[in-house]
């Protein structure tokens, strides 16, 4: 049922950086969880006697099996974060769920465009994995912005996507480059104007703190995309 509690249980984790980590999990008893790509869960977790309420973006497209991911930082100063890192596999979770309305629209627009700083990636990844389980003739764009090389999360995912659709066009820009680094730099922001100028039909999704958001919704206004067009999900 809809918004109910649900039981979890951790199937596979592991730290994709050393600030990050993706969790695995599993329904109890197998019930059913039904939600859209780019929805929430509210998680209700007690820490030292304390009641914890935490809202995660679902990183993952909805699997016949009730299984789904999450793709969490660690605040180390923080409550229910440390307390996520230290599951292990069998660990269960509860929680409710699905909520949120930053979702796909359906058929898709002749161009979506998703941008994500961070962890912010979470849910578009879950759009993605929905988008490409059968060909795709729109034209679909992912501007992913982090600070080092080792924060682009799923890259290997969205890199074999872009090889394995013609349409995918994947995007990762570093604002604190290593030496070495032959891709885009700066912020996420600036690949904006280099690569959606003059197109029609668009639709963008967008995912990341506050600003990151406000900036983008402001520029992509800027150039003349009305409100309709955009999506969008602040995580502070």
């Amino acid at each position: 049922m809809k918004n109910s509690h649900h039981i979890a249980h951790l199937r596979n984790v592991w730290y994709t950086n050393d600030r990050t980590k993706h969790f695995e999990f599993e329904i109890e008893n197998g019930s059913e969880f039904d939600y859209q790509p780019g929805q929430f869960i509210s998680m209700d977790v007690q820490i030292d006697g304390e009641a914890c309420v935490r809202s995660y973006s679902v990183a993952s497209s909805p699997h016949h099996d009730n299984r789904f991911d999450l793709c969490l930082n660690i605040v180390p100063h923080g409550l229910v974060s440390p307390w996520l890192f230290h599951l292990e596999p069998g660990d269960a979770i509860r929680f409710q769920g699905p909520f949120g309305l930053f979702t796909l629209r359906q058929p898709l627009d002749p161009v979506s465009v998703f941008i994500a700083t961070g962890t912010g990636i979470a849910p578009i990844r879950a759009m993605l994995q929905y988008v490409y389980q059968e060909p795709q003739p729109a034209e679909v764009w992912l501007l992913f912005g982090v600070r080092h090389e080792a924060d682009i999360l799923y890259r290997g995912e969205f890199e074999k996507m872009a090889r394995e659709n013609p349409g995918f066009h994947f995007v990762p820009t570093l604002s604190r480059p290593h030496p070495g680094w032959t891709g885009h730099t700066g912020y996420v922001q600036k690949q904006i104007t280099r690569y959606l100028s003059g197109k029609r039909g668009i639709h963008a999704y967008v995912c990341g703190l506050k600003k990151m958001v406000n900036d983008v919704c402001q520029q992509l206004q800027a150039m003349g995309y009305d409100e309709a067009a955009l999506s969008f999900e602040k995580y502070d």
